[in-house]
């Protein structure tokens, strides 16, 4: 018998890659021979988190929906380039199902192979789908989702295909040493740790906000530090750590082990994405979160809410400017940062909202050997 592929598409953020890397991971624990390929976008990040791994990865030529009618004729070539880039990898792979991982970048894979009667599912752990979810819903098999209020966002033919298991997150982030973590980031284990992350984009705003705070954090530098993460394309200007100036912070621009900043996190200030709720969870870290401002849907602060109504999290409105983000950041995070008893208070509360199985329910489903409904070209019983 020949080894078994496996197809994930998307891609263009950390958001999409990450929860599929989780259930790549699950499914390699499970069927061992399985054969993963990662039919990735063409952005730099797809190619910063996927290419120190194991897996095949195959860029796509797809490029996101337009918004301007001058773009379109790019965004057509593109779309009959992927779609033919598609057509020849299913041939040639003939995976027994391939996994959407959200946005564009899924559409080209998982609308062929629907066409092809191969099982399809897609990731959509965002509170609210997207464009391109939304549209790819009517074509899978199974919508893979983190919050059961996801499915009122479908259309209501494509609802029932809605099937809630939480976020898949790495094992990685439940298991995470802080010892291990001190030691990496070359923190001090006798500090606590303030983790500012805005993500793989990074989020100039919050950025901005923190070094508008320097001179307010400086006053922890006897009792805390910062890990600071600033986005591949964001630029910072957290101060130096001069000892009595400043808090002490080690800054980078992007980290491959947000498993360990987590487990070195007593507290981290972030955006509100889908695999970022779901990781503070995983690990148990109280949060304060600043949705980004820009998404018409909110759909970061509804990701976020689920977090603040149950204590583990507070969500800042970020006003898309500095003073502004400051001035509410610093009544936040002040206060937090003198209040141990409530931060041991949100930890706990952090911990109960985590969906440990989720990876291994996406996992389980794809591993599954559902046979293909010949009349209408797909297996609808797991929907």
């Amino acid at each position: 018998m020949s080894r078994p592929t496996y197809i994930f598409a998307g891609g263009g953020t950390g958001g999409h890659l990450y929860p599929a890397l989780a259930v790549a991971e699950q499914l390699l624990d499970t069927r061992g021979d399985a054969a993963i390929v990662f039919a990735c976008s063409n952005r730099p990040i797809d190619r910063r988190v996927l290419a120190t791994l194991d897996y095949a990865m195959v860029p796509q030529p797809i490029r996101p929906l337009p918004k301007r009618l001058r773009s379109a004729p790019g965004f057509l070539l593109s779309w009959w380039q992927s779609r033919k880039l598609a057509r020849t990898l299913l041939r040639d792979l003939k995976p027994a199902a391939v996994l959407g991982a959200g946005g564009f970048a899924a559409a080209p894979l998982v609308k062929e192979a629907s066409k092809s009667g191969i099982r399809t599912a897609m990731l959509n752990p965002d509170a609210v789908p997207g464009k391109a979810n939304r549209y790819l819903a009517k074509y899978v098999d199974v919508m893979f989702t983190q919050f059961d209020s996801t499915a009122s966002g479908l259309a209501p033919e494509t609802a029932a295909r809605a099937r809630t298991v939480g976020c898949p997150i790495r094992s990685g982030f439940a298991h995470a040493d802080r010892s291990e973590a001190m030691d990496y980031f070359s923190l001090d284990p006798g500090r606590k740790t303030l983790l500012v992350n805005g993500g793989s984009q990074g989020a100039m705003t919050i950025n901005v906000a923190v070094a508008m705070l320097a001179d307010d954090l400086g006053e922890f530098a006897d009792s805390w530090q910062m890990l600071h993460v600033t986005g591949l394309s964001q630029v910072t200007e957290v101060a130096d750590p001069t000892p009595g100036q400043a808090i002490p912070s080690t800054v980078l621009n992007y980290c491959d082990r947000m498993d360990l900043a987590y487990a070195a996190a007593d507290l981290a200030l972030c955006r509100g994405g889908a695999s970022t709720t779901a990781e503070l969870a995983a690990s148990g870290t109280p949060a304060i979160i600043m949705p980004y401002p820009y998404h018409a849907d909110e759909h970061q602060r509804l990701n976020a809410a689920t977090l603040e109504e149950s204590g583990a999290a507070i969500i800042c409105k970020d006003a898309a400017d500095g003073p502004a983000n400051a001035r509410m950041l610093r009544e936040h995070l002040i206060a937090l940062l003198n209040d141990s008893d409530r931060i041991e208070s949100m930890r706990t509360s952090s911990v109960s909202m985590a969906h440990p199985h989720a990876a291994r329910d996406v996992a389980d489903w794809m591993l599954k050997d559902t046979p293909v409904d010949s009349a209408a070209g797909h297996a609808r019983s797991e929907s």
